[in-house]
């Protein structure tokens, strides 16, 4: 068996399941070329998706893993391929005549997949001259680097104290179509102060983009520095409890995922969008009701007992292991050895 990935699109979003390719199949049957993909439109193979085709003996698969924000499946990579997977799925709200081919995945997240000189090699072998901008092709490669293994994110680690909460995450834009200050800052913000008023150990807030659309007067009392990828999963994992909710498009976001690879007792809103199983509350996932004051309860209630946290920890790692990590993405899809 050999598998080629198109080389085209944001590496940052590829990763975790190329990763899981080369775990799966053995880095060295994984390979870049634009040649099973020339058909497709340039605008197609730029929307934050993974195309890849499982070439073997005289058969050839198709695949696309969507990993944008949105739920909306793109037809022409959906016409395309055999099996379209998203990280966003929702069945509800797309069309029928997509649903044949579409698999809900669990939210992926940006991995360190190769070392150093694999991945300036990689980097200068796929860059294309139709890429809009070199410098933010080549950034994104650089910011892989910068990114922890896989293995950092499921490894052990004891939690730091039953009463430590951290929690750091991105202060959004918001704008006419991206209501963020309504929505995901709001709730992130909301969490921030419960805690605060839960009197457990809190460390983190949000980090705010520095953009003009940044709404930092309204979340003044919230914000933090921000930290290294690899800071903020060792933190993390430190932390008694974690919170989740949608974040941009109401989408899963990267930290779902990552909390889940984690194993951490989630404090979560209501989620927007489909999964492979559903998350249970009170098994793998805590959901809360969206307000400062049931926020500050669940707060409390998880640092008063840590005997409900750890089913919550042990639930989470379970789910991931057997829907979420990268061989359990590709088997979703029905990819075999």
């Amino acid at each position: 068996m050999k598998v080629i990935v198109d080389p085209a699109d944001d590496i940052l979003y590829k990763s975790f399941y190329i990763y899981g390719l080369g775990k799966l199949f053995g880095e060295r049957n994984v390979s870049f070329s634009s040649k099973p993909f020339e058909e497709l439109s340039w605008t197609s193979r730029n929307t934050k998706s993974l195309r890849f085709v499982i070439v073997k003996e005289h058969t050839m698969r198709r695949y696309v893993v969507a990993c944008n924000d949105t739920y909306d499946v793109i037809q022409e990579l959906y016409d395309w391929c055999d099996c379209y997977g998203s990280v966003n799925a929702n069945f509800a709200k797309t069309p029928s005549e997509f649903h044949e081919k579409l698999v809900s995945l669990c939210p992926s997240f940006s991995v360190r997949c190769w070392g150093f000189p694999q991945t300036i090699s990689h980097a200068i072998c796929n860059y294309s001259r139709d890429e809009r901008s070199a410098r933010k092709f080549f950034g994104k490669y650089k910011r892989l680097l910068q990114r922890p293994d896989y293995e950092e994110y499921i490894s052990f680690s004891e939690v730091k104290d039953d009463r430590y909460v951290f929690m750091l995450s991105t202060l959004w834009y918001s704008d006419e179509w991206n209501k963020n200050d309504a929505q995901v800052n709001l709730r992130r913000a909301m969490f921030v102060r419960a805690c605060r008023e839960a009197g457990v150990d809190f460390e983190g807030g949000m980090v705010s983009q520095g953009m003009e659309r940044s709404s930092e007067q309204l979340f003044s009392d919230c914000l933090s520095q921000g930290v290294s990828s690899k800071v903020w999963v060792s933190k993390t994992k430190e932390s008694a409890m974690v919170f989740n909710t949608p974040a941009f498009w109401n989408c899963h976001g990267w930290k779902l995922g990552e909390y889940l690879a984690m194993g951490k007792a989630i404090i979560s809103t209501e989620l927007s969008n489909d999964l492979p199983a559903p998350l249970v509350h009170g098994e793998n996932i805590h959901f809360v009701e969206c307000s400062e004051e049931a926020m500050k309860d669940s707060v409390v209630y998880l640092a008063n007992h840590p005997d409900y946290r750890m089913i919550l920890e042990k639930g989470a790692k379970e789910y991931w292991e057997r829907y979420g990590s990268p061989i359990a993405s590709l088997r979703l899809l029905g990819i075999e050895v």
